[in-house]
């Protein structure tokens, strides 16, 4: 049964890759659109040659921080393409935070739920199952 409410583009990332998948109409199977892979680290400087930062190594944040901009940008491309109306955002606590908080205000005005879930080793066969009851009916 369609809603007419549009299409709905569910993230779900963790530290390697953020599936995309989209889902035409509440109710509708989703399926996989694309998919950002994380760069490989970049090599860096340890303390020992030139790191000055005191204690906890920043590459991971740093690192992070790298690859929710390549979430976001593929997302604002989507948006900018009027490819979908609603964003559902899956990822580790952490990670979803840092994806929240860099949404353009566009994105942020699209997005209808988040969910903290690491799902790193669901297949993507049976990701779509997952996502399915994520999709609802959204208030216009």
């Amino acid at each position: 049964m369609a809603t007419g409410q549009g299409t709905t583009w569910v993230v779900v990332a963790d530290s390697h890759h953020a599936r995309v998948l989209e889902v035409e109409d509440a109710g509708m199977p989703p399926r996989q659109r694309s998919t950002v892979t994380a760069p490989p680290p970049r090599p860096h400087r340890s303390p020992e040659h030139g790191w000055t930062h005191g204690g906890d190594d920043p590459r991971p944040e740093e690192w992070h921080r790298h690859f929710v901009h390549l979430v976001v940008k593929a997302l604002e491309r989507g948006e900018a393409e009027n490819r979908f109306r609603h964003l559902v955002l899956v990822a580790p606590p952490k990670l979803l935070g840092l994806l929240r908080d860099a949404l353009s205000p566009g994105l942020a005005d699209r997005l209808r739920a988040s969910m903290a879930k690491d799902w790193p080793r669901v297949s993507d066969a049976d990701l779509p199952e997952l996502v399915r009851p994520l999709v609802q009916i959204w208030p216009s």
